[in-house]
């Protein structure tokens, strides 16, 4: 499984000559991790957007597995295939951690068992007495783990993690790219980060850079 782009560019304004990126072409496969690298404004995440079919390219294409995105339609895309990690969470706070991922098998229409939940919590290290406590009594860390308990549940073969680090402090950040790297190797997951944390590119497989409107591989 591979998901690529070709050619793919995107500006705001009506002048494509004022592009975030454009022409950008890199590959993605199965059991790896990568990382895109890049300042704040530097237009990372709204490259994440596309590839997580939250928004679709100003030119060229995005194709999982040779098959472009679009045609299939984006809200299938994201139902089947994609998962998107979140900086901010974006957990329903009134819920519970478990009624959480519950939700979202339920939006995916996924067949997932309590057993099975509660086996991906402890693959994440929260605690049995923590998952039907209402999510704003978790640490941070604590919820951005539930957030990737969301993701793994719904089986997807892309993880997409949009600075899945950023309000962490150093052990739990090593923590969490741990999982990351386990979800890639171990479950032959595709795993992309988007991150400006230099220490935590440099634990994924493969880095790309979005520095001055253009990608490199670091």
């Amino acid at each position: 499984m591979t998901l690529h782009t070709k050619n793919i560019g995107y500006w705001y304004t009506n002048n494509p000559d004022d592009y975030l990126f454009k022409d950008v072409n890199l590959s993605f496969e199965r059991g790896k991790i990568y990382a895109i690298l890049g300042q704040s404004g530097s237009g990372k995440t709204t490259f994440l957007s596309l590839l997580a079919g939250l928004d679709s390219p100003k030119a060229g294409k995005i194709y999982l597995d040779d098959k472009d995105i679009n045609k299939s339609g984006l809200t299938n895309y994201r139902k089947n295939a994609v998962s998107t990690i979140f900086q901010a969470y974006n957990l329903m706070t009134y819920m519970t951690a478990r009624q959480n991922v519950q939700t979202a098998l339920e939006i995916t229409s996924t067949p997932v068992g309590n057993a099975k939940i509660d086996e991906l919590f402890e693959l994440v290290g929260i605690p049995k007495e923590m998952i039907d406590k209402p999510v704003l009594q978790l640490s941070g860390g604590q919820q951005q783990r539930v957030a990737i308990v969301r993701a793994l549940a719904t089986n997807h073969d892309v993880i997409i993690a949009d600075e899945p680090t950023g309000n962490l402090d150093e052990e739990t950040t090593q923590d969490i790219v741990n999982i990351f790297k386990d979800i890639a190797h171990q479950q032959n997951k595709t795993v992309i980060i988007v991150t400006h944390e230099t220490a935590v590119a440099k634990e994924t497989d493969v880095v790309f850079e979005l520095k001055k409107k253009q990608f490199t591989q670091l």
